[in-house]
């Protein structure tokens, strides 16, 4: 136990973290649809040197603030821009950030091996390592919340230190500025999402304790001061740039589209984070029964109060508004883990019935292991293609993870050892890291672009120009560059009939248009290549068949 106090157990998990995700981020392709769009995004920012605009091939991309295509951008600057893994480093950075920070918190409201665990069982979060893997917004967001909020916690539990009129007053830290400060980058990343948990903290806050004094010590004005610094300079610039069309689109295509109805057919029931808590958490998420066993003592302290205002409204809201994506709930998985930590040595003397429950809640979220294990197992035997028995290979090794991490859950419920709750979160982040490096990266059959790109790659006369009809996701982009034509089919054909040394990607659905094209132009098409597959983001099968012209075209223009 010993070890688990000493701050080298820190720098064990934080390597070990590194390590896990850093190889995964190496291994796994390019994904669709938002990975692809904010990497080709920043990789045309650092291509074209304007930092002001963002652009997706010549379309203005308004969905996010310039802060993470600024991050990505000077990433990619230092290790390559033609390597997925170059804009994905960002979030590696942000997550051992993430880690780092939340030991600390930890260590002011919990002694050293709960705060150690706290951090263990964040980093070894299905959602966390998930999105840490892809080049998106949501875990440098983490990172600015996290911080946003740590400035907030202290102002908070330390009201009690500046009465209205002390004898001795203690002179006023700088926490408003860290506050403010990480909300303005929140704000540059991900727009009103760090604003919001904020304000949704405090007003929970206020009607709690029914008093506000604490609150003048965020410095409001000092602080929307701090946050104009920071963030009026890009907004101005970007209005100028686009005579405004940047800030309309972001609030009323992006922003309002989600809270007013599903976007991009992602709309879902309330309560479908509620309902995939175990999944997205696990395997923290078996700690949830007794941090519910305890919440009226967690109600009692203002160091759990602050939690639950953090993490309760925020929640609430995004199970209400209409658009769902899995990482959502992540600004407030950190004060999950603190929380659901926080209840473990707090011991409870159950009556049978109860107790039986109790038990049985805990088992059934630890369950949801065998869940993923199984749900990763029929992912491999239907996308696995040529890469099938790699991926049942992996497969086969993640099962053997996930018995052992079933076994450390329950000698943990059984015993309450700290051990095996440490070794449980251990197991959980190596089966994570064999399903993100192991398995995705073997799944042939979704990575429909990265096989189209290896073709074209190894063909023995390469393209001067390449057109792509009916598959138009941004990774085929991000793979073979900003010049990609995303065309219809009928252009397609015309495209071929000026571009002699071309490639056109038809897809299937697209192919009889392509060809009667063709056949008025009396083009000569050699057989087409093919290559096929599963395209995740439209959830169908797709069939793309590369076409170039007969090398010796009897229709072609001669000198």
């Amino acid at each position: 136990m010993a070890f688990f106090h000493a701050r080298t157990a820190l720098y064990a998990l934080l390597a070990l973290v590194t390590i896990t995700v850093f190889t995964g981020q190496h291994l796994v392709p390019p994904m669709d649809r938002d990975e692809s769009r904010f990497a080709q995004a920043s990789r045309q920012m650092l291509q074209s040197g304007d930092y002001v605009t963002i652009r997706f091939q010549d379309e203005l991309r308004a969905k996010k603030p310039a802060g993470i295509y600024w991050l990505q951008a000077a990433s990619a600057n230092l290790l390559g821009e033609t390597d997925i893994a170059s804009y994905r480093f960002v979030n590696v950075l942000a997550l051992l950030a993430s880690i780092f920070i939340l030991y600390h918190i930890g260590l002011r409201l919990y002694e050293p091996h709960l705060a150690l665990a706290a951090s263990a069982a964040f980093a070894s979060g299905f959602l966390v390592l998930a999105e840490a893997h892809l080049a998106k917004t949501d875990t440098v967001l983490m990172l600015a919340v996290l911080v946003q909020q740590w400035g907030l916690m202290r102002i908070y539990l330390g009201r009690h230190a500046n009465p209205v009129k002390p004898a001795n007053p203690v002179k006023p830290r700088a926490d408003w500025i860290w506050f403010w400060g990480a909300m303005a980058v929140g704000i540059l990343i991900k727009g009103p999402i760090a604003p919001a948990i904020a304000i949704l903290t405090i007003a929970s806050l206020l009607l709690w304790h029914r008093q506000m004094r604490w609150v003048r010590q965020l410095r409001l004005s000092r602080g929307l001061i701090l946050i104009a610094v920071i963030c009026l300079p890009w907004a101005i610039l970007v209005t100028l740039a686009t005579d405004g069309a940047f800030l309309d689109i972001a609030v009323k295509g992006d922003f309002l589209a989600k809270v007013q109805s599903g976007q991009e057919s992602h709309g879902a029931p309330p309560f479908t984070y509620l309902a995939l808590f175990g999944l997205l958490l696990w395997p923290a998420s078996i700690l949830l029964p007794s941090a519910c066993l305890h919440i009226k003592a967690l109600m009692a302290q203002d160091r759990t109060r602050f939690l639950l205002a953090w993490i309760v409204p925020f929640w609430l809201m995004i199970e209400l508004i209409p658009t769902k994506l899995p990482h959502y709930p992540l600004p407030v998985v950190p004060a999950l883990a603190l929380l659901l930590v926080c209840s473990v040595e707090r011991v409870v003397t159950l009556p049978p019935v109860r107790q039986k429950i109790f038990l049985a809640g805990q088992y059934l979220l630890l369950a949801f292991g065998v869940v993923l294990v199984a749900a990763v197992g029929v992912a491999a035997v239907r996308f696995g293609g040529d890469s099938v028995r790699l991926a049942i290979g992996f497969v086969g090794l993640a099962v053997i993870i996930a018995g052992l991490a079933v076994w450390q859950g329950h000698r943990w419920i059984q015993t309450a050892d700290y051990r095996h709750m440490m070794a449980l979160w251990a197991a959980g982040m190596l089966l994570h890291f064999t399903i993100f490096a192991g398995v995705v990266p073997n799944l042939a059959r979704i990575h429909v672009a990265e096989a189209v790109a290896e073709r074209l790659h190894n063909a023995a006369n390469p393209a001067t120009a390449i057109a792509a009809a009916g598959f138009h996701e941004p990774s085929l982009v991000f793979l073979l560059g900003r010049d990609l034509l995303l065309v219809d089919s009928r252009e397609a054909a015309l495209f071929l009939a000026e571009a002699p040394n071309g490639v056109a990607l038809v897809e299937a659905r697209q192919q009889t248009a392509f060809l009667d094209m063709a056949r008025r132009l009396n083009l000569s098409l050699a057989a087409p290549q093919q290559v096929s597959g599963y395209n995740m983001s439209k959830g169908q099968d797709v069939v793309i068949l590369i076409y170039r012209r007969e090398i010796f075209d009897a229709n072609s223009d001669t000198e």
